[in-house]
């Protein structure tokens, strides 16, 4: 089983934003994909795991664009699993194209859950095992939590529909990013494009919820920390930044 793991994608017209460049979510989702087809081939993937009454969670997902790529070209992520502490296995990723530039970067923290208790158990040694040891990560991992804002100056952006949901019936991790990128006001995103982004997730969201979103500027980085429902119980935190 090989610990390195490269797949060929192309940039499809449905990906891409109005400069025809890929967006920031297109990027996010070549990473999920190939680590879930990568998980597969390793026989830990999330059907695997819930044979044996466990689930997967990202955790947090910190990724770096330099270069977004075109519609209709050919690009390829390479994806290895590295060795984790325990609680939380990380996960490198490189997107490069046809001629072998780095394009975008990226490094993911996952847990593994109890379905029944809800709760992060120890990751499986059997997991531990295929993980890369002193590998060098693309981006060093944050394990630090991200600032939540505050609850109170958020405002409703959007009800959770079925369209929004992953195999575990809560939302996709990358709609999460949509929602982060896509309902800033103008001044914070016109002409500009997301160029790096640093999510942590703090709970699941369901068909039906209600979304909120409270936004600061601080420097060169916009802060944006998402909610749910009238108790404006947070889902997600994030940190991005724009060029």
């Amino acid at each position: 089983m090989e610990k390195i793991y490269t797949i060929p994608f192309k940039v499809r017209s449905y990906e891409v934003d109005q400069n025809e460049e890929a967006t920031l979510s297109s990027i996010c989702n070549y990473f999920q994909e190939a680590a879930g087809i990568h998980a597969h081939h390793l026989n830990f993937d999330i059907s695997q795991l819930h044979q044996n009454g466990l689930t997967w969670v990202l955790y947090k997902m910190h990724v770096k664009v330099m270069h977004r790529p075109k519609r209709w070209e050919d690009i390829e992520v390479t994806t290895w699993p590295t060795a984790g502490d325990g609680l939380r296995a990380f996960r490198d990723y490189e997107l490069k194209n046809e001629k072998g530039d780095l394009l975008a970067k990226s490094i993911s923290q996952w847990m593994v859950l109890d379905m029944k208790t809800k709760r992060p158990v120890r990751t499986p040694s059997e997991i531990s095992e295929l993980g890369i040891k002193n590998s060098t990560h693309t981006i060093e991992p944050n394990k630090k939590p991200i600032k939540l804002l505050d609850r109170d100056k958020s405002r409703f952006i959007t009800e959770v529909s079925y369209n929004d949901l992953d195999m575990n019936n809560h939302v996709n991790n990358v709609r999460y990013i949509d929602w982060i990128t896509g309902h800033l006001p103008a001044e914070f995103t016109r002409d500009k494009s997301c160029s790096e982004l640093d999510i942590q997730y703090l709970s699941e969201s369901v068909a039906g919820d209600k979304i909120y979103l409270s936004h600061s500027k601080e420097d060169h980085a916009v802060r944006v920390s998402l909610f749910k429902n009238n108790e404006k119980k947070p889902i997600a935190s994030s940190v991005t930044y724009w060029e």
